[in-house]
């Protein structure tokens, strides 16, 4: 029976999204994969150059993790470009609707579960302050304190890490779960902050 791979498709080197995903894959799915046999490979947009700071400053390994400078894989893959992928206009302008939902779905729903908590989410810090609010689930504010940590380690690094081709930085990603050549399960992140389910993945995976 052929090996499973699982393939991630992160956003650009310089995104939350991709900052975050990143994390919450070596904190909670890299060691079950590696564990059950499965292959992991992250894929960035972007320079090599700017995922080898990526991963240096995420503290991701980097083996298995490839860079692609001009996105067509994530096109051929049908992945969601963002909002007005054809108007010409500056990319950082797309940016504004998209954080509004505009091409991005469920954007703003995300945001503010950063700062409300989640009930049905893990919590993330252990023995921390906000452990007066309770415990075993993702308190209020602590997904937003995550980002805004992520945010004080990219913008120092912004030059190194966007990519050269600016129209990438509205590019959404996805996951594939493959076995050999066939194609067991897909994901297509939705918009900013919207990307996979790993449970969904570690299910197809394992």
């Amino acid at each position: 029976e052929a090996a499973r791979t699982v393939v991630v498709f992160l956003t650009h080197w310089a995104d939350l999204s991709s900052w975050e995903l990143a994390q919450k894959i070596k904190d909670d799915a890299s060691s079950k994969l590696e564990a059950g046999g499965v292959q992991l490979v992250l894929v960035g947009l972007g320079s090599a150059g700017s995922g080898e700071k990526f991963c240096e400053l995420v503290g991701l390994p980097r083996d298995n993790v490839y860079a692609c400078p001009d996105g067509d894989v994530y096109r051929d893959l049908g992945f969601a470009q963002g909002f007005a992928p054809e108007a010409n206009m500056s990319p950082y302008l797309k940016l504004l609707p998209m954080l509004a939902g505009i091409g991005s779905p469920g954007t703003i729903q995300e945001v503010l579960r950063g700062y409300g908590g989640d009930r049905d989410a893990k919590q993330i810090f252990q023995g921390s302050p906000f452990d007066v609010l309770g415990t075993g689930y993702q308190r209020p504010f602590e997904l937003a304190t995550v980002r805004l940590f992520n945010m004080a380690g990219i913008l120092p690094n912004w030059q190194q890490l966007v990519p050269e081709k600016t129209e990438l930085i509205t590019q959404q990603g996805g996951v594939l779960v493959m076995q050999g050549k066939n194609v067991l399960h897909v994901q297509r992140d939705r918009g900013i902050l919207k990307y996979c389910d790993l449970e969904e993945v570690l299910d197809a995976a394992l």
